[in-house]
């Protein structure tokens, strides 16, 4: 998820620093009411480990009633070792982009299948996805069409 361009130049009536609003957030770094957290389903309890999580969550807001926005005043600081302390497994964040795209990403699996080039389209392993599945109807989360068409055009290419 890349949005181009500076907010000026998605809505002219920015004002620094005002927050503006963002397609999807980087992974890890957010602040929520608590409240919106638990009643938005915090994080999907069958992800493994890292990865996916982020657009997971970013969808699930806008879409469910939400907003993901970055506010240009606040400080985050995030430091990077020389190598991880833990190993990284691979087929754990595969499984996590198979329950995103599963759940999140409805009409539009080809073409995830196409950007990705992995088997994402086989769900065989991504675990139950019935609580999922619920969760977004009980908020009654719009689709991925009306997400592309509202929130991030850009996403189509021309």
């Amino acid at each position: 998820f890349k949005w181009p361009g500076a907010a000026r130049s998605r809505n002219s009536s920015y004002r620094v620093p005002d927050p503006y609003p963002m397609p999807s957030m980087s992974g890890g770094l957010f602040a929520i009411w608590r409240d919106w957290w638990e009643e938005s389903g915090t994080y999907d309890s069958e992800m493994r480990e890292w990865g996916s999580e982020h657009i997971e969550i970013s969808l699930r807001t806008w879409r469910c009633g939400g907003s993901v926005e970055a506010v240009p005043c606040s400080r985050v600081g995030h430091m990077f070792r020389k190598k991880r302390p833990y190993s990284f497994h691979g087929e754990a964040a595969l499984r996590n982009k198979k329950r995103l795209t599963a759940v999140w990403l409805e009409n539009h699996i080809a073409e995830v299948k196409a950007a990705v080039g992995h088997n994402v389209d086989d769900f065989s392993d991504a675990g139950d996805l019935e609580e999922r599945m619920r969760l977004k109807q009980r908020l009654g989360c719009k689709s991925m069409d009306w997400y592309i068409k509202n929130v991030y055009p850009e996403l189509v290419k021309k």
